[in-house]
């Protein structure tokens, strides 16, 4: 990298940043156990072929490379945004659940992440009731946690904002 050279450098911190993220996530990935269904392997998918963009962008900055970044970045926060839907829906189904839970019957859905231990949800007056969507949203309700879910958005962001000036628009020649 040629001294003085500021994209440059802004290009490598925003590789180093996707870098940081993927490990991040990953770990965080593994310590949830979170391969147990087809959903669950999705952000593995997405952090693979996150990877491999970021890979071929520290490798070769062409506007192939660049491109395929973009693409690549664009699946991930779509990921990202699949996740946070199916994180909600698993806390809000959970939390659906209690009146079942009180006639002593469980779904799939109380138990996302493998925990044995069902959500209370208890009204004001002690007695059992659905959480609210906010509730759902939040994460307080339910056992998916609804923040981890977006961690693939600013991976997607950070590749995404790697790109820039790369592979755009051709400068018009003068005549």
């Amino acid at each position: 990298m040629p001294r003085g050279d500021t994209a440059a450098a802004l290009r490598a911190a925003l590789l180093l940043l996707v870098v940081v993220g993927v490990t991040g996530t990953a770990l965080a990935l593994a310590y949830e156990r979170h391969w147990q269904s087809p959903w669950q392997l999705a952000p593995w998918a997405a952090l693979g072929i996150v990877s491999v963009a970021a890979v071929a962008l520290i490798v070769r900055q062409t506007p192939a490379t660049a491109w395929l970044a973009r693409a690549v970045a664009a699946l991930a926060i779509v990921a990202a945004a699949l996740g946070v839907w199916q994180h909600v829906d698993a806390n809000y189904g959970a939390a659906g659940s209690a009146d079942q839970r009180a006639d002593g019957r469980t779904t799939a859905s109380d138990h996302h992440h493998g925990d044995d231990t069902p959500a209370d949800h208890h009204g004001s007056d002690g007695e059992e009731s659905a959480a609210s969507l906010v509730d759902a949203m939040t994460g307080s309700a339910g056992h998916a946690p609804v923040p981890a879910a977006m961690a693939l958005a600013p991976v997607g962001l950070a590749l995404a904002l790697a790109t820039i000036g790369l592979g755009g628009a051709r400068t018009p020649s003068r005549s």
